[in-house]
């Protein structure tokens, strides 16, 4: 089957500004010279990959790749590997990421995951959480997911996101076990593979606020599944000034201690999802042959994680019954 590559090879020019421009030469090898030279390599590395049928060339897609491994050329086409493979694999988490559909309109619209206006005192924009805000009654988690990656690929359009990376709140006021309980271990393992080795994006900074004593055990053994780097950023913080230690307050919504509303902030992300809507959806042209064999990369893309049994089944089969004797009690 003949490659179809989508969009153009335009020539780049560098829309950033002199500060990010400086923070992506100290912290990701970046230059006007070695920019051009790796995007060109890179091209021609999707070229010859029989297994890609549809892929995007233009420098933005690229570039996403490049920065997050910074400038290493093959680094940055296995990254762009295993991302073409998991779309093609889990369509049900990576397609239709369309902010009109009823799930996830209403997933930001009860504020589960939103963008905050404004960003923080690094430049980076904060990707915020409500975990009450998620009804597993209603919701699986395909949907959750789908409103992650969304959320992601929308923030990817923007260059001075894939260079200063991101920065997560993640309110655990009132996560339950039911909340947790719709995960099998082996979607566990999937989604943070996904998330740390498959998505183009610089994790910087992490925030747990309200993590309940009791899901300390989930906690631990779901930062088991990450590496040290990653670990390394999480900070749980047991009270909202501690929060504004490591966020400047003045962005945090109003209930957290800044000046826009929970509302106001979805409202203004809500726009931004239907600004990028069309190129959010155009991700769904790309297409993989997973029937074409290339190597050890199919199998490096295809191997087991080591985190698909032992204690992973351990603590969700834990959960499981936990949730059982919940329902029991009600």
């Amino acid at each position: 089957m003949k490659q179809d590559l989508v969009e153009d090879e335009e020539d780049y020019y560098c829309h950033l500004s002199k500060d990010t421009q400086d923070i992506a030469r100290t912290e990701l090898n970046e230059t006007p010279n070695l920019r051009k030279k790796a995007i060109a390599e890179v091209r021609k590395w999707i070229k010859t990959q029989p297994h890609f049928k549809r892929c995007r060339l233009d420098a933005n897609f690229i570039l996403r790749f490049l920065r997050m491994q910074k400038f290493e050329i093959k680094e940055s086409c296995e990254i762009l590997d295993k991302y073409m493979t998991m779309r093609g694999q889990y369509p049900a988490w990576f397609h239709n990421l369309d902010c009109e559909d009823s799930a996830l309109a209403d997933l930001v619209s009860q504020g589960y995951i939103f963008v905050l206006p404004d960003r923080d005192q690094h430049g980076r924009r904060v990707i915020f959480s409500r975990a009450a805000a998620f009804d597993p009654s209603k919701y699986d988690t395909s949907a959750m997911m789908r409103a992650h990656v969304m959320t992601f690929e929308t923030l990817l359009n923007d260059e001075e996101n894939q260079v200063r990376g991101f920065t997560y709140i993640f309110d655990e006021k009132e996560v339950s076990w039911s909340h947790l309980s719709i995960w099998t271990p082996s979607e566990v393992s999937k989604a943070f593979s996904c998330c740390e080795r498959a998505l183009p994006m610089r994790h910087r900074d992490i925030n747990f606020l309200n993590l309940p004593w009791t899901m300390s055990l989930i906690f631990q053994f779901a930062k088991s599944l990450l590496s040290e780097k990653i670990r390394s950023r999480f900070k749980t913080h047991s009270s909202l000034e501690s929060l504004q230690r490591s966020v400047s307050p003045c962005i945090l919504p109003e209930e957290y201690g800044g000046s826009l509303s929970v509302q106001e902030c979805i409202n203004s992300w809500r726009k931004e999802l239907e600004a990028a809507r069309h190129t959010v959806l155009g991700l769904d042209l790309l297409r993989v042959d997973h029937n074409t064999t290339v190597g050890d990369q199919r199998a490096l893309v295809r191997k087991k994680s080591r985190h698909d049994s032992g204690s992973g089944s351990e603590v969700l089969g834990m959960m499981g019954n936990m949730r059982k004797h919940e329902l029991q009690v009600e």
